[in-house]
């Protein structure tokens, strides 16, 4: 079955602050989350390989996603690949990560240039009854999901730090408790601060 990939609020905010004038871009990435879900042998031992899957992909510790979870995540797919022609394109990169066992527990993460100020993120991206994250970027927010999606309740954590945005989504298996996933909002700081540094550090490289 295949799944739809959700575009964050803050990529449709990006968009509006630095395309006008510009033509829609042809095709949206493709990430994991628009794939079929793998299906392998629940034995054999898999790697996951963060780095090689490219897009947002490498910004993120699996080693620490991993024991915040709980979970064997082994299986993640970034965009754009490398080489893609990104003419016209908006600045996006993306990751989606699975264990490879169901459609959930998964990660999906977005990172998006703009154009847009602090401000504008503050007025316009952050969800209503959202929390305010501390030392996450020059703004943040977390908030759990726990509408009737066919999926459990996803802690969504957004931030933006030097003229990006970014979206983390951590979405869980049915029926699991909220309260659970409010547990997770310490840990899931920690790993949104380092795919924060992470991208600070490959922006400085590019320069």
């Amino acid at each position: 079955m295949r799944r739809l990939a959700l575009i964050p609020a803050a990529l449709l905010l990006a968009l509006g602050a630095c395309g006008d004038g510009e033509d829609e871009p042809e095709d949206p990435v493709e990430t994991a989350d628009t794939e079929q879900t793998p299906s392998i042998d629940p034995s054999e031992p898999v790697e996951l390989d963060l780095e090689g899957a490219g897009g947002a992909c490498p910004l993120i510790d699996g080693s620490k996603l991993n024991e915040i979870t709980g979970e064997d995540f082994r299986f993640a797919s970034g965009g754009p690949e490398e080489g893609e022609s990104q003419e016209d394109a908006p600045d996006q990169a993306t990751c989606a990560v699975q264990t490879g066992d169901a459609a959930y527990p998964d990660l999906t993460l977005y990172v998006i240039g703009t154009d847009a100020s602090v401000e504008v993120y503050e007025e316009n991206s952050i969800p209503e009854g959202a929390e305010n994250t501390e030392d996450l970027g020059e703004a943040g927010y977390w908030i759990v999901h726990d509408e009737d999606t066919g999926a459990g309740p996803a802690l969504e954590m957004g931030w933006y730090d030097s003229g990006d945005f970014f979206e983390m989504r951590y979405t869980t298996p049915a029926e699991t408790d909220p309260a659970v996933v409010e547990d997770l909002v310490d840990g899931f700081t920690e790993l949104a601060v380092g795919i924060n540094d992470s991208h600070a550090a490959e922006d400085e490289d590019d320069q």
